[in-house]
């Protein structure tokens, strides 16, 4: 009898990451995307900054951007800063993050046959489905890899920038 190769059995069990839970999403970082979780991040709003961005925080002496899917549009109504979860992606000048609700938690991954992506705001940041190992007979659970720098482009973009000339009346 031949013993099972140790890839092979770990193939079989799948590959191990880290997921979180974003605006009703499962989502996985890609491969080799350096995250850090800071867990009681001060985040200080920005003033009159677009709906999505929930603020900055100072990381080992970057200011880093958070953006949070979840917030609304329009003026925050209280700019004092909070005490949230963040989750950042990257490095150095490069980092940005979300703030999440929970921490990220182990899963156990297989690929998964090319599905429909669901909408929403993140959708165009869903790059590759993958399915929860589960144990037999119980449903397995659906996760995508998350392009982090995708969707901070894009809720960059899709917020519109204040003008404070844009309210000045001038008259004549």
């Amino acid at each position: 009898m031949l013993a099972e190769s140790p890839d092979v059995a770990a193939a079989a069990e799948g590959e191990l990451r880290y997921g979180f839970r974003l605006a009703g999403l499962l989502l996985v970082p890609a491969a080799r995307v350096l995250t850090e979780l800071v867990a009681d991040a001060q985040v200080f709003p920005v003033p009159r900054g677009p709906a999505g961005l929930a603020g900055v925080i100072n990381l080992h002496g970057t200011i880093v951007p958070l953006f949070d899917p979840a917030q609304g549009a329009g003026p925050r109504a209280d700019i004092r800063p909070t005490r949230r979860l963040a989750l950042v992606f990257d490095r150095d000048e490069q980092r940005a993050g979300l703030l999440v609700d929970a921490a990220p938690e182990p899963v156990r991954l297989l690929p998964a046959a090319e599905t429909h992506r669901p909408a929403g705001p993140l959708a165009a940041s869903l790059r590759r489905a993958w399915l929860q190992v589960a144990a037999p007979g119980t449903a397995r659970t659906l996760w995508w890899e998350f392009d982090h720098r995708a969707a901070f482009a894009l809720l960059a973009a899709a917020q519109p920038q204040h003008n404070p000339d844009a309210h000045t009346q001038v008259t004549a």
